[in-house]
């Protein structure tokens, strides 16, 4: 299946549209429910939404210059394209980086994740059982591979979905459809500027292009592609909408974890209270989806680079490097606050400029041969 560390297409590897759109979904809107919200309300207060709408659109014209640059190499995924397009040593050092972006964000992201059920849900549990259960669960996923991530994904998309929808419809009767004003909350510059610091959220877009070669075709990979990230955009600025409608941003700012709150807060008449395990269940279905991807994507990179033939062989011990980067922030200010910071302050530079990059070089050099 790999030679050379190249990733080169076998049928029964590939997956369809379903499974990416799923996959994606998974990947991005998740971050719509851990303490990012927090982050960015504290900022813009109820123009937060806007936030989700404005790093879409400033980041579209680096995705749409992706998609239509893996047209052109229809059988190479990202870092191959780069290879092909910038040479053998530039793409190194791109996928480098690269790696220790994905190394470093999973890490980091994952830990976030730990400590948001660790306050929530087991404040009892140490951190480092939690954790390790967590990411070894992870590890079983991405060990099963690219076509079982996409099938479990697709499969649990449908009870998810109705699982926040039945969210949705719950808090609808706790909302205030004033607190919305002002619109535009701490004023139009301040979304404009936090749309940009906050681009990364859509950084997994880039990132999923390393398994481009592993889609059914080209127009299944852009149906899925452009599709998912529509819906996604929507489900979260209507997540971030319903946030403000039933807290208030003066509250929200204040609550580290507003989904988890949000599912504390609903019941269904006065029999049935106290659900939010129903829907922690089935949080940390797409949760785990999120992480067995981001692993078996980091794994993924991580042979490219170093040109390992079978890097399916490396998911144990960089998941146990993970674990070892993620136990390392003293607290979860400190991983949130700074390492989290840092990783979404520099890494957006990454996903805007390398498909603009490619795609600007692919352009120079079909005029040069004309």
């Amino acid at each position: 299946m790999k030679l050379g560390g190249s990733l080169v297409k076998v049928e029964k590897d590939k997956i369809g549209l379903r499974e990416i759109f799923s996959i994606l979904v998974f990947m991005i809107s998740t971050k719509a429910t851990d303490i990012t919200v927090t982050q960015l309300i504290e900022r813009t207060f109820n123009s937060a939404w806007m936030v989700i709408i404005g790093s879409f659109i400033m980041i579209l014209p680096s995705l749409i210059a992706l998609n239509l640059v893996l047209k052109k190499y229809q059988t190479k995924n990202l870092l191959e394209v780069t290879q092909i397009t910038l040479g053998r040593p530039i793409a190194f050092l791109l996928g480098l980086i690269l790696f220790f972006i994905l190394l470093f964000g999973t890490a980091v992201e994952s830990r976030s994740y730990t400590d948001q059920l660790i306050t929530m849900n087991f404040p009892k549990t140490p951190l480092f059982i939690l954790y390790m259960i967590f990411l070894f669960i992870c590890l079983f996923g991405a060990k099963k591979g690219w076509e079982a991530l996409g099938s479990v994904a697709w499969m649990v998309f449908p009870y998810i979905t109705l699982a926040v929808t039945l969210l949705f419809v719950l808090l609808m009767k706790d909302s205030v459809l004033n607190r919305i004003f002002p619109i535009f909350g701490t004023g139009k510059w301040e979304v404009v500027k936090a749309s940009f610091q906050s681009i990364s959220i859509y950084g997994d877009a880039v990132i999923i292009a390393m398994m481009y070669p592993f889609v059914k075709d080209h127009k299944t990979f852009s149906k899925g592609y452009f599709g998912s990230l529509i819906y996604t955009v929507t489900l979260m600025a209507f997540m971030y909408i319903l946030y403000i409608l039933v807290f208030d941003y003066r509250s929200v700012g204040k609550i580290t974890y507003p989904f988890s709150e949000a599912t504390r807060l609903v019941n269904i008449g006065r029999v049935i209270t106290n659900i939010e395990t129903f829907f922690l269940t089935f949080w940390l279905l797409a949760v785990i989806v999120k992480f067995a991807v981001y692993i078996y994507l980091v794994c993924s990179v991580f042979g490219f680079v170093f040109k390992i033939k079978e890097f399916e062989h490396t998911i144990i011990p960089i998941t146990i490097l993970i674990l070892l980067i993620g136990m390392y922030p003293a607290n979860v200010m400190e991983n949130t606050f700074l390492y989290k910071h840092q990783l979404m302050t520099y890494t957006k530079y990454y996903f805007l400029s390398l498909p603009l990059m490619l795609f600007l070089v692919v352009k120079w050099k079909e005029a040069r041969n004309r």
